[in-house]
C-alpha cells in the first residue's frame, strides 16, 4: 500500500512534513466542509481499520446508510482486505491483531476472501455520490477514506459532513463524555452492534434522528451554538488532576504539555485532563518549559504557514537551541499516555 505524509524529526532537530513518491497525497488535505446543521438527506459513514494512523494502518471494513427524509434507503457494506501481513511465531499469516478482532469481531479468516481496497472504493463513492456525510468522529473516517481515494484512485473526497461527536458536545454538555457509545446510553439507544462499520452507521444514525428531534423540538439554533462569540476559552495551565495517585515512572509525570492543531480523538481540554491526571502539567503556548508538542490535525487551522503552526516553528528553535522538547504525533501520544 502507497502511505503518504510522514512527520520527520531530522538529526538537526527540524521538523519536515514529507511526501512519499509513491503516493499522490499532500501534506493538507483539501476535504468538504465541516457543517453545523442538520440535513434531511445524507449519507452515514463508519470504517473499521487495523490501527489509528493512516500512515500506517488499512481500513479493513466500511459501511453506510444513505438516508432521505429522514428515512434509511439503501445500505452498503464491504469488508476489505488489507495488503499488508504479519507472521506468528508459527510463521501462520495474519492480518489483524487479536486485539482487533476482539473489538471489531473481524476475524483473519473474513478477510482472506475479502475484495481488495481499489474494488471497494468505486462501489463507495457511486453509493455515497454527492451526498452529505454524517458520522462519529467523523474526521478519523474521512482522513482515511480521503488519503485511499487519493492512492488508488487520484480521487479527491469533497463532500461536505456533519461530525455526531461536534454537534453532540453542544447538545448535550452534561453527557459525561461523547463517546458514541455513550451518547447512545444516554439517549437509549442499543449498541450491540458496535465496532462493526455497519452496525456503528445504524448506532449512528439513530442518535443524529434523536438528536435532530431534540433540537426540532427545543427550537434550538445550532449554528448559533458553534458563534466564536460562544467559544469559551480554556486555560490549560488551571486544569486540576482528578487523582492524587500518581505514578512517579510514567513519562509523563512532572512534564509539560502544549498542544497544536486539532485532535482527532478528542478534544484539547479531555487530552490535556489525561495529562494532569498522570502528574503533568500542561501549557497553552510552546516554551523552554514545554517538553511535549502534540501535533493535532493542521487541515482547518488559520495559523499555518508552510505545514507548520507557530507553535511547532517554536519547539524547532527551541530544539535547535538544546532545549528538552520532543514533538510528537498524536497516535504516538496516546501510546505514550497508555505506556503502563
Amino acid at each position: 500500500m502507497s502511505f503518504g505524509i510522514s512527520i520527520t524529526i531530522n538529526s538537526d532537530g527540524t521538523t519536515e512534513i514529507l511526501k512519499n513518491e509513491s503516493s499522490k497525497r499532500t501534506s493538507k488535505r483539501n476535504k468538504g466542509k465541516s457543517l453545523t446543521t442538520i440535513p434531511l438527506n445524507f449519507t452515514v459513514i463508519d470504517i473499521e481499520t487495523t490501527g489509528l494512523d493512516t500512515k500506517y494502518d488499512e481500513i479493513i471494513e466500511i459501511g453506510a446508510l444513505k438516508i432521505n427524509n429522514g428515512i434509511i434507503v439503501d445500505k452498503f457494506e464491504s469488508l476489505i482486505k488489507p495488503r499488508s501481513c504479519y507472521y506468528d511465531e508459527n510463521d501462520n499469516e495474519y492480518y489483524v491483531s487479536e486485539f482487533i478482532t476482539e473489538l471489531t469481531g473481524i476475524t483473519n479468516d473474513m478477510l482472506t476472501t475479502a475484495p481488495d481496497i481499489a474494488d471497494v472504493l468505486p462501489e463507495f463513492l457511486n453509493f455515497i455520490e454527492d451526498n452529505i456525510l454524517v458520522g462519529h468522529n467523523i474526521n478519523f473516517d474521512i482522513n482515511f477514506l480521503y488519503d485511499n481515494l487519493m492512492d488508488e484512485l487520484d480521487y479527491r473526497l469533497s463532500n461536505d459532513f456533519v461530525d455526531l461527536m461536534r454537534l453532540s458536545r453542544k447538545i448535550y454538555p452534561d453527557f459525561k463524555n461523547h463517546k458514541l457509545k455513550t451518547i447512545s446510553q444516554n439517549l437509549g439507544i442499543d449498541t450491540s452492534n458496535h465496532h462493526r462499520a455497519i452496525g456503528d452507521c445504524y448506532i449512528t444514525y439513530d442518535c443524529f434522528m434523536k438528536l435532530s428531534n431534540h433540537v426540532n423540538e427545543n427550537n434550538i439554533d445550532v449554528n448559533s451554538l458553534f458563534l466564536k462569540s460562544n467559544y469559551k476559552y480554556t486555560d490549560l495551565r488551571n486544569i486540576k488532576a482528578d487523582t492524587d495517585n500518581f505514578d512517579e515512572d510514567h513519562p509523563l509525570f512532572g512534564k509539560y504539555c502544549t498542544f497544536t492543531g486539532k485532535l482527532e480523538k478528542m478534544n484539547r481540554k479531555d487530552a490535556a485532563q489525561l495529562v494532569v491526571n498522570l502528574g503533568g502539567k500542561c501549557l497553552n503556548s510552546v516554551t523552554k518549559q514545554t517538553n511535549f508538542l502534540i501535533l493535532g490535525n493542521f487541515d482547518y487551522s488559520s495559523n499555518v504557514k508552510d505545514g507548520k503552526s507557530s507553535k511547532l516553528k517554536k519547539a524547532e528553535e527551541l530544539i535547535l537551541k538544546g532545549e528538552d522538547l520532543q514533538i510528537l504525533s498524536e497516535n504516538v501520544f496516546y501510546d505514550l499516555i497508555n505506556n503502563e
